[in-house]
């Protein structure tokens, strides 16, 4: 009896071979897997198939469970911020990010000294300077500063390790913001034909529905971002990284501001080209416009030789606005129309836009293909047909090549025109050309409208002269070593002076350090004096040199150029000017007479 219900069982339990092949095709290798453990264990497992589909299916229903939570949990309770890559708001927090403590304790980092929007070489090295400036401040400078040979050793051994940068990997990272978790997902989409970094995306997210906190953040990175640069003047450049990019304005570097009284320019026109700027960003000015339905833009065109510094006042004035500068080369025969319209589109609404030697670009007369250049060649092609001729042809298909061949690349007239003051053109910005020979620039470029405003530069005259003489051998307050500056606070100690008298507060009863700034502060009085005699010094021989060099005839930069050789030593300077001077006339006569 038992054994009939032994069979029975065994008999419900197993499968039809009809059930045995759809396994096999559901699963490949059943039938031998099953054989084999049917003969090393005698369990048929058949009669457990049941139980692990059963359990295979509320594995799959627990798992989407979970995934379905999680994302109820993130859409209701959940903030989460997007940033990316194309917006300067990802260079702000990856500058930030990569200078928060917690990132020297995370695991899963990119390490890296390249240089991109958010890291930079003139960062580094002014964070680097400024570290150790009291130790590598100008040799000879006092009694115990170092020679030259042991400051340049130890400069050449810090610059030899470049400063590491860290940010966070691919993937999740969590960190505490002002007593709040946080959560930063860096994702890439490693699948797409384009270059890995277009399609990064940063996602940081925090508990609750109130976003405040991650805006917060992002404020503050965007303040440290800002604030590094101090006054400084940021300078961006027109240009793609890679072949398959387009183009955009990358960061290249950070300037302190150039003084407007260091270029060597009449001071009326100087005066008259910062007013002007002055009153074009003024806020009603702007609203002046609008009302009127007028456009609001404005352009200058400085001209003038090589090396009378009209690059130099363009600096300038960005630097004395505290406006961003942006360089573009129109002489890339890889911009077009479309590239030019997209960078000037993502333009701020307050800036300077520098477009140097713009007669050298190639778009002075180019205004692209005539309409009758069109209709030649579509009557040359009607031609071709006629005579039987055939499109699909080797030797035609070699003349289109030559023909598209020798089309000229880049920016033509039109583009640049449409650009500059066309119906979809970029509004508030200052658009800055300059060209060594205005007489060689399409009159439709220099309308009013496109250029509201032209700046002659010239020769130096006497008063430039003298003004250059003085500006390179005075004293400047950042001449002095800041070692001495820093000896004068020692152990806790701070003074001030007012009306030639010391106030002093000293710690740990250490009266000693009243005559310490006795002392110093004397030899602080000696250096004024000192300064004092050097300036009228100066003056005298400025005048001199400007007697030896004649008016009208040599460029700022010549002049700066000479003077540089010199530059410790203005006796010697003034004494070798006559030689200058007609070694100088002499290069250009011959200069002439090879181009005659």
């Amino acid at each position: 009896m038992a054994e009939n219900i032994s069979t029975t069982s065994s008999a419900t339990n197993s499968f039809s071979s009809t059930d045995t092949a759809i396994l096999d095709t559901l699963i490949p290798g059943y039938s031998l897997i099953s054989r084999f453990v049917v003969s090393r264990f005698d369990i048929d497992i058949a009669s457990y198939l049941q139980y692990v589909i059963l359990l295979a299916t509320f594995g799959a229903s627990f798992q989407y469970l979970i995934w379905y939570t999680m994302n109820v949990l993130e859409r209701y309770f959940v903030s989460t911020a997007e940033i990316r890559l194309d917006d300067e708001i990802f260079n702000y927090f990856m500058y930030w990010m990569s200078r928060q403590p917690h990132m020297s304790k995370t695991n899963r980092f990119v390490a890296g000294v390249k240089t991109n929007g958010y890291w930079s070489d003139d960062d580094s090295d002014d964070e680097d300077d400024e570290k150790g400036m009291d130790e590598l401040d100008e040799p000879g400078s006092g009694e115990n500063e170092p020679t030259f040979d042991e400051y340049w050793a130890k400069l050449m051994g810090r610059d030899k390790y470049r400063t590491l940068r860290y940010t966070p990997a691919e993937g999740r990272h969590f960190f505490w913001f002002r007593g709040r978790p946080l959560m930063l997902e860096r994702q890439q989409q490693h699948q797409s034909t384009r270059y890995v970094l277009n399609n990064e995306t940063l996602f940081i997210s925090c508990l609750g529905r109130n976003p405040t906190i991650i805006k917060e953040l992002l404020n503050e990175a965007q303040q440290s971002y800002v604030e590094r640069d101090g006054n400084r003047t940021v300078i961006y450049r027109g240009q793609r990284l890679y072949a398959s990019r387009p183009f955009a304005w990358y960061r290249c570097m950070a300037r302190s501001p150039r003084p407007l009284s260091t270029v060597v320019l009449d001071q009326t026109q100087k005066d008259e080209f910062i007013s002007d700027i002055k009153e074009y960003l003024h806020p009603r000015t702007r609203r002046w416009y609008s009302n009127r339905g007028i456009p609001y833009r404005r352009g200058y065109l400085l001209h003038g030789p090589p090396g009378t510094g009209k690059t130099s006042l363009c600096f300038a004035a960005a630097g004395l606005l505290g406006l961003k500068l942006f360089l573009l080369n129109l002489d890339s025969k890889a911009l077009d129309e479309d590239n030019l319209s997209s960078l000037f589109s993502d333009l701020p609404r307050r800036c300077i836009v520098l477009l140097e030697d713009v007669d050298t670009a190639g778009v002075t007369h180019s205004r692209g293909t005539d309409s009758s250049d069109k209709i030649k060649e579509e009557d040359s092609a009607e031609q071709a047909k006629e005579a039987g001729g055939d499109s699909n042809n080797p030797e035609n298909e070699k003349e289109k090549e030559k023909k598209e061949e020798a089309k000229p690349n880049g920016i033509t007239l039109s583009a640049l025109l449409n650009v500059i003051d066309g119906v979809a053109a970029s509004e508030g910005r200052i658009l800055v050309m300059t060209t060594n020979h205005p007489e060689k620039l399409d009159a439709a470029l220099l309308r009013p409208g496109r250029v509201d405003m032209s700046i002659q530069f010239g020769h130096t005259t006497q008063a430039d002269i003298k003004e250059l003489f003085t500006s390179i051998y005075t004293t400047m307050e950042g001449d002095l070593p800041r070692v001495a500056a820093s000896r004068r606070l020692t152990n806790g100690t701070h003074k001030s002076v007012t009306n030639g008298s010391i106030h002093h507060a000293y710690t740990n009863g250490q009266a000693e350090n009243k005559e310490k700034l006795q002392q110093q502060f004397e030899k602080d009085q000696e250096t004024k004096i000192r300064l004092q005699e050097l300036r009228v010094r100066i003056s005298r021989l400025a005048l001199e040199f400007a007697s030896i060099v004649p008016n009208n005839e040599f460029t700022a930069a010549e002049i700066q150029g000479y003077l540089l050789n010199h530059k410790n030593a203005p006796e010697a300077a003034i004494s070798g000017a006559e030689v200058w001077v007609q070694g100088i006339r002499e290069k250009k006569r011959a200069q002439s007479n090879l181009i005659a």
